[in-house]
């Protein structure tokens, strides 16, 4: 999805408090979630400012182009990028151009990640935050850690004046989630009805949210497997929010 509103956007308040109108900035987050599905739950967000979304989406187009263009990679601007996918290298649009060697070939692929973190980093005004939570009994602290990321986002669109909008990867089943945005309190809220569900094929920034998420989760399992990543997430985005346990 691509937003090309440069301009503040006049927000209806009804729903969030106030029953009146009011001309607000906006914000987009764009979520997407990680973990093992057992142990470990993890969300990453990634908030663009509506006034920046050409300028963001200008940055990941221009990384894209650079994807397309490496020789070791050529993958198009139209595939969708999975992190899981490419730290396996695998799919059918992770690569049209293979090196000799399959363990370069991998390294190539992974770095794919890396290098999305790096372009995120370079766009202005972006905030990015991540919670992880530890759990024996994933299905019911999957939705709780959701709801705890809302509460923080919800706190950083009061501190700096801001409303938002959340962009969920998922096909709008996860009632949960639905739920979350609705047990929101109407006092102090910012964050926008419920959550605008897209499948990450049709979002560049869900992507984006895809590599916070699935970085900063291997940052906190620290599985030797994926040694090679565990401080990718800190040193690209040592800004970042998180990972904060919740």
């Amino acid at each position: 999805m691509t937003i090309t509103s440069p301009m503040p956007i006049a927000i209806s308040a009804s729903g969030i408090g106030s029953g009146l109108d009011s001309v607000a900035p906006l914000r987009l987050y764009f979520i997407d979630d990680s973990g093992d599905s057992r142990t470990i739950a993890a969300f990453g967000a990634l908030g663009v400012d509506i006034v920046h979304s050409n300028e963001a989406m200008r940055h990941w187009l221009g990384f894209r182009a650079e994807l397309a263009a490496d020789a070791r990679l050529l993958i198009p601007q139209s595939a969708a990028l999975h992190s899981h996918k490419l730290v396996g290298a695998r799919g059918r649009f992770v690569h049209l151009s293979r090196s000799s060697d399959p363990d370069l070939h991998r390294q190539h692929t992974r770095e794919v990640i890396l290098r999305g973190l790096h372009t995120v980093a370079r766009i202005p005004g972006a905030r990015v935050r991540t919670v992880y939570r530890e759990t024996d009994d994933y299905g019911r602290d999957r939705p709780a850690l959701y709801e705890a990321l809302l509460r923080d986002i919800n706190a950083e669109l009061a501190a700096t004046g801001h409303y938002g909008v959340l962009i969920v990867d998922g096909n709008g089943t996860e009632v949960a989630l639905r739920r979350a945005h609705q047990r929101l309190p109407e006092r102090g809220r910012r964050i926008l009805g419920d959550p605008l569900f897209l499948p990450s094929p049709d979002s560049h920034l869900l992507q984006a949210a895809d590599m916070i998420a699935y970085a900063a989760f291997q940052s906190v399992a620290k599985r030797e497997s994926r040694r090679f990543m565990w401080d990718w997430f800190g040193s690209a985005l040592p800004g970042a929010g998180g990972p904060r346990a919740l």
